[in-house]
């Protein structure tokens, strides 16, 4: 005996009658970048919450409005955040690929900050921050870098096909008039009065001077100098350089004479009265963005006589590049680039703590740990600065003058 189909169309009646809203289809996908953001019902800072989203969490890409993208989390909820604080699949893979560099990298010294600092995915003010360091934590430096600042260029998460493309072409095209427009009049007379309008009552007619061709220099895109950090569990990313403080001891971070410390060992240790004081080998830079990583070398080494730090050798006018790689036994070794423009990898010898080179060995530049469109070419220096008019350096000496007279 057959049984009624009275059910099946039951069913059917109630999965037609659902009242359950169509859903947007999927046009990307895109992963969080920052360590933490929400994601808004609407484009205004007081529309409602929908969810929190967390670095490296994968979202659907359902919507968008100019660098604005309409996202779907894993839970449900639909939202809207900004592109720039987003990741594409390669940016993660970016990510990994760097963590897993660093972490094989040796340390180029210990650094602290003032306050919270950010930490960005690339070398850019704009770029996800997707971990801070905190005022009372330190992180590894691993790798200094020039970048341009320019602003953040965000990939495009949602391709368009082909067909849509040319739509949009068609639609940015301005259209034809339908009417034409009114010829244009003519121009009025000469009013009989123009000599006395142009204030030459005699007529005279100046004399024409050429032009004078100056070439116009180009817009130079200003670098800025970032460090690349390595935080305890192994994440790495970039902060500005400047931001940063080498966490060597003052002792020995009050002779660097405003220079930058790019990097700083401890090569040994000396015994005074039982009291073990470190032996430091440090690299700094005069001017930041000068194109390598340091142009001085220095060992600090404590005297038992005169119970303080005293230089034990220095090297200065260097065109250096980190990593400075410490032998474990003894001695060091740098990659420099020579007065005759080879790049070459020293090996360095100690003798009482004074340095002194047994080796010279062909060497390239290391490898660039920004992505290629962050990171200009190596040996590529920042753009030189603008000396101020005389009137302010002189309005500046005054003031440094006032300034010592009040103490």
């Amino acid at each position: 005996m057959r049984r009624p189909p009275f059910l099946l169309i039951a069913f059917l009646t109630l999965a037609g009658c659902s009242t359950a809203p169509d859903r947007d289809p999927v046009l990307g996908e895109a992963y969080i970048g920052p360590s933490t953001l929400q994601i808004r019902e609407e484009l205004t800072a007081r529309a409602e919450l929908v969810a929190t989203a967390k670095h490296g969490e994968k979202v659907d890409l359902i919507g968008r409005r100019r660098r604005f993208y309409k996202v779907r989390v894993a839970a449900g909820g639909e939202g809207w955040v900004d592109g720039r604080q987003l990741l594409s699949r390669a940016d993660m893979d970016y990510l990994s690929r760097i963590a897993e560099r660093a972490r094989q990298a040796p340390s180029q010294g210990r650094a602290s900050v003032f306050e919270a600092l950010n930490v960005h995915t690339v070398p850019n003010r704009q770029a996800p921050s997707f971990f801070q360091i905190t005022h009372d934590g330190q992180v590894d430096v691993i790798a200094h870098e020039l970048a341009p600042r320019i602003p953040f260029d965000p990939p495009d998460f949602i391709q368009l096909s082909p067909v849509a493309q040319i739509v949009r072409k068609a639609k940015k095209k301005k259209a034809a008039p339908a009417v034409e427009p009114p010829p244009l009049p003519k121009p009025p007379a000469v009013p009989s009065n123009w000599l006395e309008l142009s204030r030459n009552p005699q007529g005279l007619i100046p004399t024409k001077k050429e032009p004078v061709d100056t070439p116009t220099p180009p817009n130079a895109i200003p670098l800025d100098p970032w460090t690349l950090v390595r935080a305890k569990d192994g994440r790495a990313g970039w902060v500005l350089t400047r931001m940063l403080l080498m966490a060597i001891p003052d002792e020995i971070a009050q002779h660097a004479e405003r220079a930058h410390i790019s990097a700083y060992f401890s090569l040994g240790q000396t015994l005074d009265k039982g009291e073990a004081k470190p032996v430091w080998l440090w690299a700094t830079l005069v001017k930041p963005g000068s194109g390598h990583d340091f142009d001085s070398m220095r060992i600090f080494v404590w005297s038992t006589r005169r119970h303080r730090y005293e230089t034990s050798y220095i090297e200065r006018n260097l065109k250096g590049w980190l990593p400075i790689q410490v032998k474990k036994e003894g001695g060091f070794s740098v990659v420099v680039e020579e007065k005759d423009g080879r790049v070459l990898e020293r090996t360095y010898g100690l003798t009482n703590y004074r340095a002194k080179v047994v080796s010279r060995q062909p060497a390239q530049w290391p490898a660039a740990w920004a992505p290629a469109s962050k990171a200009p070419a190596r040996g590529t220096k920042a753009p030189a600065a603008v000396d101020p008019p005389w009137q302010d350096k002189a309005k500046g000496l005054i003031e440094d003058l006032k300034g010592k007279l009040k103490r």
